[in-house]
């Protein structure tokens, strides 16, 4: 891929991640979508399959990787990117780089679908700002697509580890809270949209462990997907518009000092 004419490679990130990267593709065609905006664009990978997509306009994309590593308001800033996939197609549209669980920000852009993969798990302040400011970006009817890892997952009882990613560089670059679905949920619905569809997802990758793993969770029933299932691939329509939460969601500390939270007295 080359991304603003500077060869980038994300082949080992698109190859682990490709299972997930089209079951998000063949979403958008269920839905119908035309005018996609991506939430997270880095490490492109998600961005260069939707420039691949003939019926699809990546109308933009938001990214704060660039320029900050710290969890701050950062100011908005819109740079258009320049973008050739592998396959030989290209594209260019604007780049949004700013901190979106930290800035309420407009855009000029009216995008259909809104998608947020593999993005929500890194947040570590706010998540509900950023779903805030994906219903300020939708017009009622829109979709929203959030995929993210599997929180409830089985991994191995008898050895002893945190759940969270181990340190990076950079705050972004590690997980800092892995959703259980009903959390997903429930933070979704309160950002004003309604979820359409919620599903437990798992890909097959290689080794005899991510095997027995991968036919646990096709048996039939929540609890063997909830236990076993990798990530989570949630699709919700916006219903309502909404500046603030109306409370504060149960994945939350309950405080009074929530931004864009209406806490009541």
């Amino acid at each position: 891929m080359i991304l603003n004419g500077e060869t980038f490679d994300n082949e080992r990130y698109a190859t682990y991640h490709a299972e997930r990267i089209q079951r998000t593709v063949d979403e958008l065609a269920r839905l119908g979508s035309s005018d996609v905006l991506e939430v997270g664009g880095h490490p492109w990978a998600m961005t260069s399959a939707l420039v691949d997509l003939p019926a699809v306009e990546l109308c933009a994309a938001v990214s704060a990787e660039e320029i900050s590593q710290w969890p701050d308001d950062i100011g908005v800033e819109r740079k258009v990117y320049e973008l050739q996939t592998d396959a030989g197609n290209e594209a260019s549209f604007p780049v949004y780089l700013a901190n979106i669980e930290r800035t309420r920000f407009d855009i000029e852009e009216s995008p259909d679908t809104v998608i947020a993969c593999e993005m929500i798990e890194h947040l570590i302040r706010s998540p509900h700002v950023m779903l805030l400011n994906v219903n300020r970006w939708l017009s009622v009817g829109g979709h929203l697509i959030v995929t993210t890892p599997n929180g409830a997952r089985f991994t191995n009882p008898f050895k002893v580890r945190s759940p969270t990613a181990g340190y990076r560089a950079s705050v972004y670059s590690r997980h800092s809270h892995v959703f259980t679905m009903d959390q997903l949920v429930e933070l979704i619905e309160l950002s004003g949209f309604r979820v359409a569809g919620a599903r437990f997802t798992d890909d097959r990758l290689p080794g005899l462990a991510h095997g027995l793993k991968h036919k646990v969770s096709r048996l039939p029933g929540r609890l063997p997907k909830e236990l076993f299932a990798k990530g989570l691939h949630v699709v919700a329509t916006k219903q309502r518009n909404l500046d603030r939460l109306e409370a504060v969601p149960s994945v939350y500390g309950q405080q009074d000092r929530w931004d864009d939270i209406g806490v009541p007295a």
